[in-house]
């Protein structure tokens, strides 16, 4: 009796082990604990609540115009409420953002480059969101719809906002409640990316093991990147070399750069000693423009151009080099046109926070090429893509991919280079030999023609 009694107790302990395992495997993983993305309405409804709870302001930004203008095409505006309508009987949210105004001394919409419908817009902001711990920042792929004029609550729909062209709005709301209005943004949103530790950033601990010699050059004129075009093109060519460029009279170097901050959202920030602007020879540069830069951003970065120059270590290099083997500068170079944004105080530095121009700076070392020197890739700012600053871009996943691996654990590290190693081996013993037969006659029948063609 005593040994069935154990017996059952056995099995009754494995059960509820068996059972416990079960539930634990059951658990799903905590919302909003990584990088999710968000297009369907009924995932995407609830994560737009908070709007209604309180203010939330957004960040809005043109592409289009990043690509034509230093100052332009930038704004910041308060998402009053949201929508769902059909757009070819496919449901997409649409967000009342209340007009942009302009940051960093632009303008959202200049009078030459108005707001076309159908014109891609970034969109990104933080929002409380239910079963999250802290407001989540988000990432919006949207389009302009339309300009428009919204009134929170509608008389003839309590509880429901008033939505329309602003002439019609005069016409149809009584003048109290008009009153109560304001001009406002529609834009289109198929998708949002939640980021609950904000956005990717690789602070001063990663940048200084791979990331070496920064120094920050000022030029007076501009740059190429600050002088604006009716044709696109922000220069065609500069036929010096870069080091010659570089060399010319009252072009300011700062040396002692420390990088502090890479932003995927295109943001460097470093440290500089001295006043950034001091001893900057320009006619158009004022004394009240050296000592308060944040209100003149306008003014500075379409009178001085920004270069950033430090070097990469090789393993960096071999993975940023050969997306874009001609880049101005030697090899471990890197050089980035930047656009000025903040400049803050701090004890014994200024911190100030620069945005990456969205064009990658190259060079023509051709002797007899006509497009001999620096000039912009790809040139024509009309029409901004995938390879903008493919430098940047690269330069990010390559570091975050090799402070990873350097983080490993020793044994996970052979681990990883005895698979590489196996990986490559089995591809040089497979190198010489066709595995299909009738893939190795198609190719011997190409040979054969293309030999005929060359007899």
């Amino acid at each position: 009796m005593g040994k069935v009694k154990k017996k059952v107790v056995k099995e009754e302990e494995k059960a509820q082990a068996k059972a416990a395992n079960g539930e634990a495997k059951k658990v799903k993983k905590k919302p909003f604990s990584g990088v999710e993305v968000y297009s369907k309405p009924g995932l995407m409804q609830p994560l737009f609540a908070g709007f209604k709870e309180k203010e939330v302001a957004g960040d809005i930004v043109r592409p289009r115009m990043l690509t034509e203008s230093v100052e332009h095409g930038r704004g910041r505006g308060i998402i009053r409420n949201f929508t769902f309508r059909k757009f070819k009987d496919q449901p997409k949210a649409v967000f009342f953002m209340s007009w942009p105004s302009g940051v960093a001394g632009g303008s959202f919409e200049p009078t030459d480059r108005l707001l076309k419908p159908g014109e891609p817009i970034t969109l990104s902001y933080a929002v409380e969101v239910d079963g999250a711990d802290k407001p989540i920042y988000f990432v919006g792929k949207a389009y302009f719809l339309r300009k428009s004029y919204y009134v929170a609550d509608n008389p003839a729909n309590p509880g429901k906002p008033w939505t329309g062209p602003r002439a019609e709005a005069k016409e149809k709301l009584t003048k109290d409640v008009f009153v109560r209005g304001e001009d406002i943004i529609e834009i289109r949103v198929d998708s949002v990316t939640s980021m609950p530790n904000g956005p990717g950033r690789l602070p001063r601990d990663i940048l200084v093991r791979y990331l070496s010699k920064a120094k920050l050059y000022v030029i007076p004129g501009g740059g190429g990147w600050a002088q604006r075009s009716t044709q696109g093109h922000f220069f065609k060519n500069i036929r010096e070399p870069l080091d010659k460029y570089l060399e010319k009279a009252g072009v300011k170097l700062i040396e002692k750069v420390t990088l502090d901050e890479f932003s995927n959202m295109g943001n460097v920030t470093m440290m500089v000693e001295g006043m950034l602007l001091s001893g900057v020879e320009h006619d158009k540069i004022r004394e009240v423009m050296v000592k308060k830069p944040n209100d003149y951003l306008r003014e500075i970065n379409t009178t001085v151009g920004f270069l950033l120059h430090f070097q990469m270590t090789d393993e960096i290099k071999d993975m940023v080099i050969r997306t874009l083997p001609d880049k101005a500068g030697k090899e471990n170079d890197v050089f980035l046109p930047l656009i000025l944004e903040y400049v803050a105080d701090s004890v014994e530095q200024y911190r100030v926070t620069f945005r990456v121009f969205p064009r990658d700076l190259v060079e023509n070392r051709s002797r007899n090429s006509m497009d001999r020197g620096l000039h912009f890739k790809p040139s024509n700012t009309l029409h901004p893509g995938s390879e903008n600053q493919v430098i940047f871009s690269k330069l990010l996943i390559a570091l975050s991919q090799h402070f990873r691996e350097d983080e490993k654990p020793d044994e996970e590290k052979l681990k990883s280079d005895k698979l590489q190693a196996s990986v490559q081996a089995r591809i040089s013993e497979q190198s010489h030999k066709f595995t299909d037969k009738k893939i190795k006659s198609a190719f011997q029948k190409r040979v054969e023609a293309k030999k005929r063609e060359d007899d």
